[in-house]
Formats: structure tokens, sequence, C-alpha cells
């Protein structure tokens, strides 16, 4: 470790430090058992960097490496690919590998920490053992993405976690409110959204859905070329594609088992789960649906978005004056 880094520069046994230490020595004359009481060293870490100081002058104050020049005992490179091959390949433990190449499990978990591949969600998921490659579109319309989102209704008064489980005042020991539905479209390019909460997920909304999405869309100067959905029954549905054909939208669909594909839609409602539908209390249904305007008002408008460098959605469409506020 290089412990000039993680201390302070003017620390005591800095590069500063030691030079201080060894002037004490070499310029001023003292001794080597005063100069480690003055520096709290013990007098064998003076004569050394004195020692050193006199053989390599200032740059032999510096930090050195605690590798080892040789180490005979390190897992030869054919034996350490082997263990990266079976893991990226099989996605086995350290103990299976061990087994399987007769080495033991820390030496399998020390290669495998030094190649970032100590955790299974690195790099070579089962789903996608190819290094995951992010894409963005060209220009604002050139894909939309489209999703729902079932989030659990919220009863009259509040849920359990502010009247506590099994809340009888009403003398129902379990109310059912049901659930609701988010849908969502958002922009490949500019991450701008436009969101609505519905109680179902049936082929008739999603296709009104979209008809008012390329509507909120066109108003701001995108047009909605294609739309890429899941292979969920609503979007199979022939009112989906005669909606989509209304707009002038080519419909597309995600790869089947390859969420990914459409990871932006559910980034971002998971952003407005967190962000919006359980952040606060609400005491009923309709005060949480008359919050998400605001809310999606802020994501598109105020909020810094990480993926566009660290700028609002609105403001990547620059071919319109007065909507960057």
């Amino acid at each position: 470790m290089d412990h000039a880094r993680s201390q302070h520069p003017n620390a005591v046994l800095t590069p500063t430090g030691r030079a201080r230490m060894v002037a004490c020595v070499v310029e001023a004359g003292w001794t080597i058992e005063a100069t480690a009481e003055r520096f709290q060293v013990d007098a064998k870490t003076v004569r050394k960097w004195r020692d050193r100081y006199l053989a390599e002058g200032r740059s032999g104050l510096q930090d050195r490496s605690s590798r080892p020049h040789r180490s005979p005992n390190r897992t030869r490179a054919r034996l350490r690919k082997r263990v990266l091959h079976l893991r990226r390949t099989r996605r086995w433990g350290a103990d299976h590998i061990g087994h399987e190449l007769g080495l033991a499990p820390s030496t399998v978990g020390a290669i495998l920490r030094a190649e970032g591949l100590a955790r299974l969600d690195r790099g070579d998921r089962a789903t996608d053992p190819e290094p995951v490659r992010r894409y963005q579109r060209d220009r604002p319309g050139e894909l939309i993405h489209v999703d729902v989102k079932k989030i659990a209704g919220i009863p009259s008064g509040g849920g359990w976690k502010t009247r506590g489980r099994g809340y009888a005042g009403d003398g129902i020991i379990s109310r059912q409110v049901g659930y609701r539905f988010i849908h969502s479209a958002i922009d490949d390019r500019t991450r701008l959204v436009y969101s609505e909460i519905h109680a179902d997920e049936q082929a008739i909304t999603a296709a009104q859905f979209w008809a008012r999405a390329a509507a909120w869309f066109d108003a701001r100067g995108v047009a909605c070329e294609r739309v890429i959905t899941d292979n969920g029954s609503c979007y199979r549905s022939g009112l989906w594609h005669q909606a989509c054909a209304r707009t002038g939208t080519t419909v597309k669909k995600t790869r089947p088992r390859r969420p990914q594909t459409n990871g932006k839609i559910e980034r971002f409602h998971r952003t407005l789960a967190e962000g919006w539908a359980f952040t606060k209390f609400y005491n009923s249904e309709s005060a949480r649906l008359a919050a998400l305007p605001g809310w999606v008002h802020h994501y598109n408008h105020h909020r810094p978005h990480s993926a566009i460098g660290k700028r609002s959605p609105i403001t990547r469409l620059d071919n319109l004056a007065g909507h960057h506020s």
C-alpha cells in the first residue's frame, strides 16, 4: 500500500516528514536516539531513512512497493486463465473451481477479485455473457420505449405502514384495494417521459395511452418513429398495432428473455417508484394520483439525469424554445 497517498502530506512519516527527520541527523547533527524520540519512532526507522537518503538523495525517501521481486508460489498464468474461463462460462463459485483445478478456494477467490469477477453479477450474467453495450439513439423520437409498472393501490386513510397491519377501525380486518398500472413512454435520445396511471393494462387502455403519449411528444416537436415494448398481451393486440399505425409509428418488440433491451423504461419506473410512489405518505390513492403530473414535470424539466451529462431531459430538445424552463 502507498501510505503517502493515504495520509496527510505533512504527516510524520510521509516523504515530507522523513525529510525533516533526516535533516535533524544529517544537517543539525542530532543523534539517532534524540531524533527517534523527537519524531516518536524507533531508532531503526531513523537509521533506515538516513541511509536511504545518503544513498539515493530525496528520491530515497519515497515509498516503495511492498510487492516482492519474485513470487515463486504465484499461481501459473495458465491456471489463472482457466479460473477466469470457468467463472465466465460456467458461473462456478470459488469452491467448485478450486476442486476442479486443484487450487485452494482462497486462491481462486483472490484471482477472481483481482480481475473484478468476485461477484456473479459483474460482467458474466447468465442471460448476457457478452459485455453490456449501452446505446443511445441519434435523434429524438427515433425510438420510444413503452412499458407498464404494476403497484398496489392505497386504501382510504393510508396503508398498513401508517395504521398498522390488520387495522380494523371500520370493522374490516383486511381491505383489498387492488392494483394500479403505470403506463409510461420514454424517448431514447432525450429521456423525456410521458406517464399515466390506470386501473388495468388491457389492450384498449394501452392503445388509448399511446394515442395521448404520441400527441404529447408531437406537441414538443418529437415525431415518434418507432416504439419498442415487451411481448405483453396488450402490445401483441390488434388495437395496439392500429394505434401505432395511426401515429405513423413502427412497432418493435424486445428480444425474448432480454429485458435489458427495454432497460431505459425499466430504470425510469424504478426511479418513479422511489421518487413518487413510495417516497411519502399518501392518505388515499387519489392523493398519490394527483401528485404524479408534478413529479413527472420535475423529472422532465428539473431533475439532472446522469446518463445525459447531469442535464434535465427537456434541455436536449434544443430545437424548441420555451420548453427548457
